[in-house]
């Protein structure tokens, strides 16, 4: 497929998807959310790819948000409307969670109302040290509806989450850090260095297993304790019979690297 809002590329086992519609301020509309979709979607079918790291191509911004002007073109008594403009970010949270493939998100630059929610609902996030994030749709008579579940899953304090949500404060990368919705904090001319130095070091591990651990980690979340505890027994024993499984624990055993199987296509 030809990209035109988004750039994709491949290095070696990760696969790269660069933001990059600059007269939107990579805002999230149509177009943009498509082809966001559609690259994560070819990524995760390429057998050669074994982790993605989203970024922004445009400098100063990560994403500014929802594009407004899409919704506002239609009535706002058009609840129909308006429940299709909303099922678009919707759409592209859960093609994230639902990737077979750990997706690292790069921040350099504004993360705002959907940027924020886009960098937030990946696996692993990445900041610089200048990153800004924010959930200003208060501001403009809107609430953070399909960004907050991906934010209250993460965040350390639900009341920090909610004063953050009824205020549209902003707030910099060693907040975001301190809260919990990313992972670390870097300098702004080292976002990508660190980025792809974390897909690295996860693309060297077996990828079925990460895959089947991805899969795991976030249905325990909806799950029950006891239920959650049953279901990793289950899991854990098909990870321990896979092939990759018993090439690991031969390994550690004999003292030597693993070989881990490729990935076939999806």
């Amino acid at each position: 497929m030809n990209y035109e809002a988004i750039l994709l590329e491949r290095r070696e086992h990760i696969g790269v998807i660069k933001l990059n519609h600059p007269q939107k301020r990579n805002a999230l509309g149509s177009k943009l959310i498509g082809e966001l979709i559609e690259g994560l979607q070819e990524l995760d079918r390429d057998p050669e790819v074994y982790v993605v790291v989203l970024m922004s191509n445009v400098p100063g911004v990560f994403c500014a948000g929802r594009d407004l002007s899409e919704g506002s073109s239609s009535p706002a008594s058009d609840i129909v409307k308006q429940r299709e403009f909303s099922d678009r970010p919707a759409q592209l949270w859960s093609t994230l969670r639902s990737l077979h493939k750990v997706v690292v998100c790069a921040v350099n630059g504004y993360a705002l109302a959907g940027g924020c929610g886009l960098a937030v609902s990946c696996d692993l996030v990445i900041a610089a040290e200048d990153a800004t994030f924010g959930l200003p749709e208060i501001h403009v008579g809107l609430f953070p509806g399909t960004i907050a579940p991906a934010m209250i899953r993460n965040m350390k304090s639900l009341k920090r989450c909610f004063e953050l949500f009824v205020t549209g404060d902003r707030f910099n990368a060693r907040e975001a850090e301190r809260i919990g919705i990313i992972n670390k904090v870097v300098p702004a001319d080292k976002v990508e260095e660190a980025a792809m130095e974390l897909a690295g070091k996860i693309a060297s591990k077996s990828p079925t297993i990460t895959g089947m651990g991805k899969e795991f980690f976030y249905t325990i979340l909806d799950m029950e304790y006891n239920r959650a505890v049953s279901y990793a027994k289950e899991v854990i024993s098909i990870m321990a019979v896979s092939e990759d499984g018993i090439e690991g624990q031969r390994a550690f055993v004999e003292k030597r690297k693993p070989h881990w199987k490729k990935l076939t296509s999806r």
